[in-house]
């Protein structure tokens, strides 16, 4: 059965997730390393590692509602695991590794900004904030990100307890106000944020329609799940 084997090969699991999480990152490096950085090598250090997070983000919110998914799907072909939804606890120790890479490259993009762009200057950066919105709204997306990437340890969700849930729910912001900063720096004609926007107007909706009523809800569709160490 392949949730049983996904379950009993976590660490393996882990290492893929992992290894995909810094697939980016490695690919930009052998392209500093290679001096392969294209006729803009700021524009393409900037979209890479703001694309990154915004995809890594997206993927953290899809932990939650993908385990109920999961759970419904094995019980719709009838498997002998993965009907209950202890069955794929395991994916919620994914999420914290989702949402660290994310708030890491996040940090990596606000930095390549302030540092090749702004170069340091502060003044700059105020008037940047003040003048052009893609910028305001990458600021506030990270500013965001930033007290959920510091309270996502196990003592920081046990210490905080239910205002943890209240807390991470901002991610939901982070993620739209990280695609209207995709939204903004995209030039007419192109397509790339859309299918970014499919898969948080997607979540979006699955979660609006489960508080509304029109979904059934289930224990932990809030995110409860992660105040108890999956096992």
């Amino acid at each position: 059965m392949l949730a049983a084997w996904l379950k009993n090969h976590f660490q393996s699991v882990w290492r893929c997730c992992f290894s995909a999480c810094m697939l980016p990152a490695l690919a930009l490096l052998a392209r500093v390393l290679s001096s392969d950085l294209g006729p803009n090598p700021l524009a393409l250090l900037l979209h890479t590692t703001g694309r990154s997070a915004l995809v890594l983000l997206t993927a953290t919110l899809a932990i939650t509602p993908l385990r109920r998914w999961l759970t419904n799907l094995s019980a719709y072909t009838h498997q002998r695991y993965g009907k209950r939804l202890s069955d794929w606890n395991w994916l919620v120790r994914l999420r914290r590794l989702l949402g660290l890479s994310c708030f890491a490259y996040a940090l990596a993009h606000a930095w390549i900004f302030a540092a090749f762009d702004l170069g340091y200057d502060w003044s700059a950066a105020l008037s940047e904030v003040q003048e052009k919105p893609y910028v305001l709204a990458g600021l506030l997306a990270l500013l965001i990100l930033a007290p959920l990437a510091a309270t996502s340890t196990q003592s920081m969700v046990r210490r905080l307890g239910r205002h943890w849930r209240r807390l991470h729910r901002l991610s939901y912001a982070a993620a739209v106000l990280g695609l209207l900063h995709f939204w903004w720096l995209t030039k007419p004609g192109l397509i790339s944020p859309w299918p970014d926007t499919a898969a948080l107007t997607l979540l979006l909706g699955y979660r609006a329609a489960l508080y509304s009523g029109l979904l059934e809800r289930w224990d932990g569709f809030d995110g409860k799940e992660s105040l108890v160490r999956p096992t």
